[in-house]
Parts: C-alpha cells; sequence; structure tokens
C-alpha cells in the first residue's frame, strides 16, 4: 500500500478504517515511512479513546524513533486533555530525546509576540574597543542580525597568546554567550575555524595540534545556538604551509601530514521555539527584501584565494565576507564580528547596505578601521 493510500484511509474517518490501520500496524512487513504514515493517520481518527489506547499500549515497545515521535506528536496535538498530557510527559521522561524536546518547546510555545523580532536600535556603522564579551554589553538584547567571525588561534599569532587552552575556551565562552544575547531571535551565527598546531618548544618536544573546532562547538551549543551546517572553506594549496614536504621526500610510513587547505565556516542558528519563516516575514513587505542574484554556491564548498595584509596577519577574503552577508542577512541589517581584526567584514558590509558593528582590542586595529571614515560611533571599554 502507497503513502497517499494510507494518507487515505486518515482522512476518512470511521471506525472500519481505524480497524485496517490497527491491523496494518501490526504488520512487520510495512517500511519505517509506512509505519510513520499509520500511526499518523491513526491520530487523525475520530476516536480519542481508541488512539489514547493504541499509543499507551505501543509508545514504549521497541520501534524504529520517526515512528515513536509520530506517536509523541499526538500526544501534543491533544495536549490539552489530562490523560494525553500524561502520556506526553511520560515519553518525555522515558525517551529524554532533543528532537522530542524541541516538539515540545514548539508546540507549547507561548504566543508569539512580534516584539521579540523587534528592529534594532543600531542606526549607524559602530566600532567597540576593548574586550568584546565587555564592550558587547553596551549592545541592546537582540540587536544583531547576524555575526560572523574567526576567534584568535590559540597561541599561533603574537595576539592570541594565552597561558593554557583552557583559558582560551573559557574566553571564547564568555564571548559566544554574549554574542547569544544579543542576536535577534532565530538569526545566524557564523564561526570560521580550523585545527591550529602550536610552535614545539623544542625539537625533541613533539608539537600540539588543537580541534578548536569541537571543542567551540560544545561551547556555542550550551551558549544558546544549534548546529545548522558546515560549509568548506577550500584554498589553492600554494597557499598554505606545506606539512607534506617530508613525506614527498623520503615516504616513510606515520610521517604523512597533509597540507591544510581547508576551513570549517560553522553555521549556528540562535535558539527560539520557531521557524525560520518567521524571520523571514519581517522584510517581505520592506524595502530591503531584495532577491539575490541568480548566482548559486550550491554545494558546501566554496574555493576562494586567502587574503593578505600588511596590517594583520590573517584576515578575511573579501569574497568570503560577500558570500556570507549575500546568504545570511537582508540590506539594512545589523553585522557584528567580536574579533573585527581589521574590519574586513565591516568594509564589506558597509558596502552591500548592511550596518557593521566591530569589536576589537587592538588599538592599531581600531585605528586602522576608523580611517575607514564610515564609523559613526565610537566607543572604548577599559579591559
Amino acid at each position: 500500500m502507497s503513502i497517499e493510500e494510507i494518507k487515505k484511509l486518515g482522512k476518512n474517518k470511521c471506525e472500519a478504517n481505524f480497524d485496517k490501520l490497527i491491523k496494518m500496524y501490526g504488520d512487520n512487513s510495512f517500511s519505517v515511512e509506512q509505519k510513520r504514515e499509520i500511526v499518523s493517520s491513526i491520530g487523525r481518527q475520530n476516536n480519542q479513546d481508541r488512539i489514547y489506547n493504541f499509543i499507551k499500549e505501543n509508545m514504549f515497545k521497541k520501534n524504529y524513533m520517526d515512528v515513536i515521535y509520530q506517536m509523541f506528536r499526538t500526544t501534543l496535538v491533544y495536549y490539552k486533555e489530562p490523560r494525553f498530557r500524561k502520556l506526553c510527559e511520560e515519553m518525555l521522561a522515558y525517551y529524554n530525546n532533543e528532537v522530542m524536546n524541541k516538539m515540545y518547546e514548539y508546540k507549547l510555545a507561548p504566543k508569539f509576540d512580534k516584539q521579540r523580532l523587534h528592529k534594532s536600535s543600531i542606526k549607524k556603522p559602530m566600532i567597540l574597543w576593548g574586550d568584546s564579551s565587555k564592550t558587547m554589553k553596551n549592545i541592546a538584547d537582540g540587536d544583531i542580525n547576524l555575526i560572523f567571525t574567526s576567534p584568535p588561534y590559540y597561541n599561533a599569532r603574537e595576539y592570541s597568546d594565552y597561558t593554557n587552552y583552557k583559558i582560551y575556551l573559557n574566553e571564547l565562552k564568555k564571548v559566544f554567550t554574549e554574542c547569544n544575547r544579543i542576536l535577534q531571535d532565530g538569526r545566524f551565527l557564523i564561526v570560521d575555524v580550523s585545527p591550529v598546531i602550536t610552535r614545539r618548544p623544542g625539537r625533541e618536544y613533539a608539537s600540539i595540534r588543537y580541534p578548536i573546532h569541537f571543542d567551540l562547538h560544545n561551547i556555542l551549543l550550551k551558549a544558546g545556538f544549534h548546529f545548522i551546517d558546515e560549509i568548506i572553506w577550500e584554498k589553492p594549496e600554494p597557499s598554505v604551509p606545506n606539512r607534506i614536504g617530508g613525506y614527498v621526500q623520503t615516504h616513510m610510513p606515520l610521517t604523512y601530514k597533509p597540507n591544510c587547505v581547508t576551513e570549517s565556516i560553522m553555521v549556528y542558528r540562535k535558539n527560539c521555539d520557531f521557524l525560520l519563516d518567521r524571520n523571514i516575514n519581517m522584510y517581505t513587505s520592506s524595502a530591503h527584501c531584495t532577491l539575490n542574484d541568480d548566482i548559486i554556491d550550491r554545494s558546501n564548498i566554496w574555493k576562494i584565494a586567502p587574503a593578505s595584509s600588511k596590517k594583520h596577519p590573517a584576515i578575511f577574503p573579501e569574497e568570503l565576507c560577500r558570500r556570507i552577508l549575500k546568504y545570511y542577512s537582508f540590506k539594512g541589517d545589523v553585522v557584528l564580528d567580536p574579533f573585527a581584526g581589521i574590519g574586513t567584514l565591516g568594509r564589506v558590509a558597509y558596502d552591500m547596505e548592511r550596518i557593521p558593528v566591530m569589536c576589537e582590542i587592538n588599538e592599531n586595529y581600531v585605528r586602522y578601521m576608523k580611517g575607514e571614515n564610515f564609523y559613526d560611533d565610537f566607543s572604548k571599554t577599559s579591559n
């Protein structure tokens, strides 16, 4: 029986169809997708007593989670009834499942308040000078529409020197917790990051390679974000440090170290109890709702040459900034970089009719950004 035929049984509500659906549920020849639709069709029937008894009898029996989710969804439909509410809460406690928790959160969210998606009070480009975990406290809750940044690589540059890795991660935690507060509900935080290897203190010692993106992922989850995508930024091989040279010369097993031509562009969305449609609907009647051009990056691999500057040892390529702004913001949006450096994102954002907010601790980089002559607001916070 096809999925459409099962759906018809659900739409035609009668005891005879209920009997058929119950019998079909007990038939192990059906696929998981069919079983899921059978449970959905049972939940559409009129006889709530039978629906309740079906879920109560089957909700803890071994089954695929897609089928369990559909039973749980039915308890949410009838949640106002105490007996279904009890089933719902029992299922939540038993499975302790993240998908079910999200379903529960969405279904029982209070009536949506449009004020949660207020327009930002920030109207002009801004530089915040100082420790970004402190300077961002000058920004009101939900006033930022997009955050794109690359945190300083642990002890790989003079401007990112930390006593130990734990302190480094704790500092990132402070920054991204504050990012979550100021980011509008449902909008995106995007982080460019890759593993980093520290210089060996001597030839007799092994170097340490830190998987920063793995550790950062857990920090972002705890800060109130959920993971959406990973985009791979691929650079031309001649532009990256040569690590393969030793192996090329000797072909000796165990000495292989590939040239690292990629970085991860990690895409996260701020946790909320509504779908992305509500964010988009803010713009549908606005002059800022202009469609993008026809050029589309269809895969998650972006081939972009790195950029260089005598002013800063590690800057964003403008092309990378353009793509991020194109896909994750509208004209007029307020865009933040909490580790701005010399402000490449800010310059591109301004050119693309966004409002940049740049946070930077280094006085020389701040002075460079001020020289762009489009930042109207400037403030310094003591460190």
